[in-house]
């Protein structure tokens, strides 16, 4: 795959912003990739996105999701929401590394389809175990989105992180 990434943007979290949010996406990649790493809350939460419309959060009630939760010291766990107001990606604590994972972009850039989302996510939660998620989600809205942002469930700030966006080559 060596190559085939184009940066696009990348945020930092500094002065315990209470929303990460990165733009960029338009019509020169049919896939984007958001990579995020050591995303700290300032208090253990739960880590949500939301797609960005020219640059505007979207906070309606247009979102579905399923994930599944692989604990490390305990049973899988499903998990969905529909007509929810974000997409969840876990929990993590106010100590440590923070979180990990990437969410790959599907149709952001078109007019007429909706916005998909895959992710991966690894963080440590707070029993503390080591814990894993995979899922999908999707905006039902039929317009283009230009970015993704990132924040905390309960409205905790970010105590650090570091989140990329890239364009896929086609």
């Amino acid at each position: 795959m060596a190559g085939a990434l184009v940066k696009i943007d990348q945020i930092i979290a500094s002065g315990n912003p209470n929303t990460l949010k990165v733009t960029g996406i338009d019509s020169t990649y049919d896939v984007y990739v958001m990579y995020f790493k050591n995303v700290v809350p300032s208090v253990d939460e739960r880590l949500g996105v939301r797609v960005t419309k020219s640059g505007v959060i979207q906070t309606d009630s247009e979102y579905d999701n399923a994930r599944t939760g692989m604990p490390v010291n305990g049973s899988f766990q499903d998990n969905e929401d529909v007509n929810d107001s974000k997409i969840l990606l876990g929990t993590a604590e106010s100590t440590g590394d923070g979180a990990f994972g990437m969410v790959y972009l599907f149709d952001f850039n078109s007019s007429s389809k909706y916005d998909f989302i895959t992710f991966e996510t690894l963080m440590y939660a707070s029993t503390p175990q080591l814990f894993g998620e995979v899922g999908a989600g999707v905006h039902t809205v039929e317009s283009a989105s230009d970015g993704i942002s990132f924040f905390w469930e309960s409205g905790a700030t970010f105590s650090s992180g570091q989140m990329t966006l890239y364009g896929l080559k086609k």
